[in-house]
């Protein structure tokens, strides 16, 4: 039986995009392009566009490992409102024929079309004809993808047997034409508010107070600093910050320095010398070594002197230990609020430099027999306090899920009520649902007895009597089934509702690792002040906060307002300059 026998008729297209590779502003033109295609596509045939995506970063069509955007599209495929599949050519989805031609059989299981919309790719996968055309397309672009990967080998191959380094210059580098390492002259201003402002070269300051910061006077301050022998990386990067020092990220802008940008700088120290290795620099150990001492610099092509790269990899050599093998780990510590709980101090900096990068998660760790939650290590946000009982955060957190309670009592009200706010923001609100789902019902029984007085009359034949009565029935079926707006909200309301009772219920009888997975169903994340040991802000997950708002005095914002329950979804944005107390003591 067709899987859309008793659905409305499928409108939904799921439109995929992948870019191959992103290194810049300039590598979008590619998804625009594959974009204003496949919309064009989708408003030709009346299609609602739904939008999957892989287009940050390396995203093969050889693999799906790489691809979430692809992952998800998949779950879709299945799903009764799906009509079709749509990318801008059968490159974009794969590259590999085998998983062309599974892709194939699982569309038209589902009765799903497959439209391609570049110029000239256009293909009818409901022919003998147009499969086979797929299939030998699929194998013409895995051969292409097999040939480029070929090329991209021997081409790094040929520039390593030159000395020639490949993949991104290390921090304070950039290329010469003929390919070598030389020093940057870019670098960033450091503003009066603490902010920078990345720049090519060193004139034109933006403010006459600013400050220059060149990233290959940096990269040499952070290797002459290691070379001393008396600083750790954390520490290292402490002090980087306290000079005002900023990083170069992968788009290009400038940041605060932390613990992993002072190790990727400390971990080039061969490539700095004019040395072409086979693996990553952050891929060998300090124990891997040889003697510092006979490393073969080439003193011609180094950026820095070699006498301190030669000290920086004794130092890194003489501070690696071989970690002990001490066999597979037989326990597993689990922290219900790990990597969703976030040092507000870094919040405050990620906001006030536009930058989530700079967002510092707490993760869970054992300290003289404590399990506390720790901070980020070579991150100096201006919070004095590095972590926190483990036990002090939950207890918090336990608060936060008693005040989230809400009375049954007003279920149906708080439904009503989500259900006037939502129409109250369309620009134009549509008619009531409840009576337009009658209409519709009584539409479709005066057709289907239309239907069998024309065709007891003979003025239709049997096929196009059995095709009107099985389409009325089938949306007949689709009205039927439909939950009205406000049952529908008054049962999302409901799953909330348990789902916080649960929670509640369950938190102190549940074990750590059940614990962590009720409070990341619920919360996005949490923010957390570790000086003042308290949270200060957080957000629910999109399903929740749509009903939850707090009791009681918990927020001050709430406090004169004491146990009143709101429709209103419950956000707490961090102020945007200062730490002012957002929950009261």
């Amino acid at each position: 039986m067709s899987r859309k026998k008793f659905s409305a008729e499928p409108t939904i297209a799921l439109c995929y995009v992948r870019q191959s590779v992103t290194r810049n502003a300039d590598d979008t033109n590619s998804p625009d392009r594959q974009k204003a295609n496949i919309k064009a596509m989708c408003d030709k045939h009346g299609w609602v566009a739904e939008w999957y995506e892989d287009v940050d970063g390396h995203k093969s069509g050889r693999t799906i490992k790489n691809r979430p955007g692809w992952l998800k599209l998949q779950e879709r495929l299945s799903d009764p409102d799906v009509t079709a599949l749509v990318a801008n050519d059968l490159a974009r989805l794969h590259r590999k024929g085998w998983r062309v031609g599974d892709l194939l059989d699982r569309l038209e299981r589902y009765e799903v079309t497959l439209a391609l919309c570049a110029p000239g790719r256009e293909i009818d996968t409901s022919t003998p004809l147009g499969r086979i055309f797929v299939q030998f397309t699929a194998m013409f672009d895995e051969y292409y993808a097999e040939d480029i990967s070929q090329r991209a080998k021997d081409s790094i191959t040929y520039r390593k047997s030159q000395g020639k380094t490949v993949g991104l210059p290390p921090f304070g580098t950039t290329r010469n034409e003929a390919g070598f390492l030389i020093p940057i002259e870019s670098g960033a201003w450091l503003l009066p508010d603490g902010t920078f402002a990345a720049a090519q070269t060193q004139a034109n300051p933006p403010d006459e107070k600013a400050i220059w910061k060149g990233y290959y006077t940096a990269a040499e301050r952070v290797l002459s600093l290691y070379a001393e022998g008396g600083t750790g990386l954390h520490k290292l990067a402490y002090q980087m910050q306290d000079e005002g020092w900023a990083f170069r990220d992968r788009d290009g802008d400038p940041r605060p320095m932390n613990e992993d940008d002072i190790r990727r700088i400390v971990a080039a120290w061969g490539v700095y010398g004019g040395l072409v290795t086979s693996l990553r620099a952050k891929d060998y150990a300090g124990y891997t070594q040889t003697n510092p001492d006979e490393i073969p610099f080439k003193e011609d092509r180094a950026v820095f002197p070699v006498p301190m790269l030669r000290e920086v990899a004794r130092v890194r050599q003489g501070r690696s230990v071989k970690p002990l093998d001490r066999g597979k780990k037989k326990t597993t510590q689990f922290y219900p609020l790990a990597r969703i709980t976030y040092c507000a101090h870094c919040e405050q900096m990620a906001h006030q430099h536009n930058n989530p990068k700079l967002r510092s998660p707490l993760n869970g760790v054992t300290m003289n027999g404590n399990a506390r939650y720790r901070h980020r290590h070579g991150v100096k946000c201006g919070c004095d306090a590095r972590s926190v009982l483990a036990s002090t955060v939950e207890s918090d957190f336990k608060r936060l899920l008693d005040l989230l309670s809400v009375d049954e009592g007003i279920l149906s009200q708080m439904a009503q009520l989500a259900v006037q706010v939502e129409r109250s923001t369309l620009q134009n609100p549509t008619a009531d649902p409840e009576k337009e789902r009658e209409e519709a019902i009584s539409l479709c029984r005066r057709r289907i007895q239309a239907a069998i007085q024309l065709f007891g009359d003979g003025f239709i034949d049997v096929d196009e009597y059995k095709d009107r009565i099985e389409k009325n029935e089938r949306e007949i079926a689709y009205w039927d089934n439909k939950t009205t707006e406000t049952a529908q909200v008054a049962m999302e309301l409901s799953i909330c509702l348990e789902a916080i009772e649960t929670m509640r219920r369950m938190w102190n009888m549940a074990d750590n690792e059940d614990r962590q997975g009720m409070a990341r169903n619920l919360f996005t994340h949490i923010i957390y002040d570790l000086d003042r040991e308290r949270i200060v802000d957080f957000k629910l997950k999109a399903w929740a906060e749509k009903f939850l708002i707090l009791r009681g005095s918990f927020f001050e914002p709430l406090g004169e307002n004491k146990n009143v329950a709101d429709h209103s979804s419950l956000q707490h944005h961090m102020p945007p300059t200062g730490l002012e107390p957002v929950f009261s003591p």
